[in-house]
């Protein structure tokens, strides 16, 4: 009878997890720059708008949970980035949206799309993952 360590097996599970998770988390700052592009304060409320926005703010805010010490920094640009992108929405909700609070907004999000790990390439993505 052969037997066969699963000891680094179930490590490569989390870090195949954590980097999901990461790849969400930069999908949905990249989705909410894209909206903080060319928003303006003249632009109507549509729930898309808000879903973006708020989605955006959510996964940073719940990115935070997890906390680690040696992520503190981006911890702080997590934070700051859902703050703001919470306030654009709020101002869009009653009509008072000006253009300092998506530029505040707008740099945030760069900040922390900027602090996030990059993600490993495609190639190594699509091999198959290892099951605990």
């Amino acid at each position: 009878m052969t037997f066969v360590s699963t000891e680094g097996k179930c490590k490569s599970e989390e870090e195949r997890k954590a980097n999901a998770k990461i790849a969400d988390e930069r999908k949905a700052a990249e989705n909410a720059k894209a909206i903080l592009g060319w928003l303006m304060p003249s632009n109507a409320r549509t729930d898309r708008i808000i879903f973006v926005l708020r989605n955006a703010a959510n996964s940073a805010r719940t990115a935070t949970l997890t906390r680690l010490e040696s992520k503190r920094a981006l911890d702080d640009m997590r934070t700051e980035a859902a703050t703001s992108l919470n306030q654009v929405c709020s101002l869009l909700d009653r009509g008072g949206l000006t253009q300092d609070a998506i530029d505040q907004a707008a740099a945030a999000v760069a900040a922390w799309l900027n602090a996030l790990p990059r993600s490993k390439s495609r190639a190594a993505a699509a091999l198959p993952a290892r099951v605990c």
